[in-house]
């Protein structure tokens, strides 16, 4: 019992936005405790159900953020269970294979299982990327970057490998086990010193660059108007006020505002010209014509692209920023980026769209769509953008939207595409007040170890913050900030290649693949 209550206490809190310290423990062993455990049962049903119930409880505990109804209503506690319980399943049936005496065949085809398992996750749904085992080697700066050989999948398959050493270790008793699980859990460590010399060395920052990340900080009901809350609606005007007043006049190279930083899209005729001339300089507003303005009614009418391309100008900056968009292509959840003194903007719109919260899932079962969209108020989807895009921006940026983040492909992809430096414009309001925003930060850090490339990230509401391409923090803005404000720092443009980015999970998969085949082709035929 005592296996069971340390190793979930060392697993369910070992991770990066729990206690990062307890990762080192749990990577190392934390596994094995619970599976030193579990072999005192002796019935196969037993061992499966205690897996089960012990690894769905290390998960309620680390998606627990999905237990937040503020906003999604009692059905996602459903969500909440089905995750969880599929997450145990899984975890049951590798458990299966562990026995007091496994040979090293079988130990890598059980880690590689566990990666398999962990990769079959991203075609549930839209693609649920949360929580690898891997994650309890993203708490150290030095073991996270052992990702830019593998991956977070080969974190995951690192992770269980080097517990079942410890398990190994344990019921074989002797030295030599023990010293070969102790080099499998510091090697991680050990590769991360190096590689960091090494890079350090080799690959000095291109430049740095003065960045400044707005952080808009306002609730849903804020941001959009909601008939059962009227009274917290903010006008666009003054939200585009609270923007403006973040910014300061010192030099700035780029500035970046979080997902759908302004409402009623980017086209939208909404203010009148009059209006916003107090907020930005005369000489710096682009012309009155399409796409910027529209004379209506006697007035010109100008959009949320004409207020950008007015930033852009008077700051001399380059502007990227999150805006709804609709064309005769579709309606996008999209990223825009503003050149100083351009007429021109380029648009990049989300690939992966979250279920609920930008399509109506299951639209083929016309009852069940029809009870979610009521359920949540959603009666229109947002169209995928076909293709990640590159912004040329000073140096070439890769954007992501949001969840897009933890897409392991999707980001290699923008390095393979020749991004330089990555920037992903979130909004995390959906979840207050819960581990969502650390959680989904730590997976920013984990894509800039795996890529080698820094990254910034705006947010409307999360961490807004620089990280380096040793996935190391820069700077953030502090976690209990109540109100809109703006980020300044300078960010050195440090990028160098990684075998990640040249092999992708295709790696780890064909390792763990190899490892499963393996274990099947030459294991050892029982005598009758």
């Amino acid at each position: 019992m005592a296996y069971l209550i340390i190793s979930f206490i060392l697993t369910a809190f070992g991770q990066p936005s729990w206690i990062p310290g307890l990762g080192v423990l749990s990577a190392a062993f934390g596994f094995a405790l619970f599976w030193k455990g579990m072999l005192a049962f002796p019935k196969a049903r037993d061992r499966f159900l205690l897996s089960v119930i012990w690894f769905a409880s290390v998960q309620g505990v680390q998606l627990s953020w999905l237990t937040t109804m503020d906003y999604m209503g009692p059905l996602i506690l459903g969500l909440y269970l089905i995750l969880i319980l599929g997450m145990g399943i899984q975890f049951g049936l590798i458990s299966l294979l562990i026995k007091e005496s496994i040979s090293w065949r079988l130990a890598l085809a059980i880690a590689g299982s566990w990666v398999i398992f962990e990769w079959m996750r991203l075609y549930f749904l839209c693609g649920f990327t949360w929580n690898p085992s891997g994650m309890a080697l993203a708490g150290s700066p030095y073991s996270l970057q052992f990702a830019s050989v593998w991956g977070i999948f080969g974190l995951s398959f690192w992770v269980i490998l080097v517990n079942i050493a410890a398990l190994k270790a344990w019921f074989d008793n002797s030295t030599k086990q023990v010293a070969i699980w102790a080099a499998l859990a510091l090697f991680p460590y050990l590769f991360g010193i190096v590689n960091q010399v090494w890079v350090e060395s080799y690959f000095p920052p291109a430049k740095s660059l003065n960045v400044a990340l707005i952080h808009t900080n306002l609730s849903p009901e804020q941001k959009e108007y909601l008939a059962e809350s009227p009274e917290a609606y903010i006008p666009p005007l003054q939200q585009w006020e609270q923007i403006v007043t973040t910014l300061d006049n010192r030099e700035i190279d780029l500035i970046v505002m979080p997902e759908v930083a302004l409402p009623l899209g980017a086209h939208t005729p909404c203010y009148r010209l009059n209006s916003v001339k107090k907020y930005l300089d005369e000489e710096a507003l682009p012309p009155l014509q399409r796409p910027f303005a529209m004379f209506d009614l006697g007035m010109w009418k100008v959009n949320n692209v004409f207020l950008l391309q007015a930033l852009a100008n008077q700051y001399n900056a380059h502007v990227i920023a999150g805006l709804d968009d609709r064309d005769r292509s579709g309606k996008y959840n999209a990223a825009f980026h503003f050149y100083p003194e351009s007429l021109s903007y380029e648009r990049y719109e989300k690939q992966i769209l979250v279920p609920v919260g930008e399509y109506v899932p299951m639209r083929y079962l016309e009852g069940l769509s029809q009870f979610i969209g009521d359920q949540f108020g959603i009666y229109s989807s947002f169209d995928p953008g076909l293709e990640g895009k590159i912004f040329n921006a000073h140096v070439p940026v890769g954007i992501s939207i949001c969840l897009e983040e933890t897409f392991t492909g999707l980001i290699r992809d923008l390095r393979v595409r020749g991004a330089e430096l990555l920037v992903n414009l979130t909004n995390d309001a959906w979840f207050p007040n819960s581990k969502l925003a650390r959680q989904h930060f730590d997976h920013g850090r984990v894509r800039a170890a795996e890529n080698g490339a820094p990254i910034l990230r705006a947010c409307n509401s999360g961490i807004t913050g620089g990280i380096d391409c040793f996935g190391r923090t820069v700077q953030t803005l502090p976690p209990t900030e109540k109100r809109a404000s703006a980020l300044f720092f300078s960010i050195p443009i440090r990028s160098y290649p990684t075998l990640y980015t040249w092999w992708g999970d295709g790696a780890i998969l064909g390792i763990s693949l190899s490892a499963i085949g393996s274990y099947f082709l030459f294991r050892k035929k029982k005598l009758p």
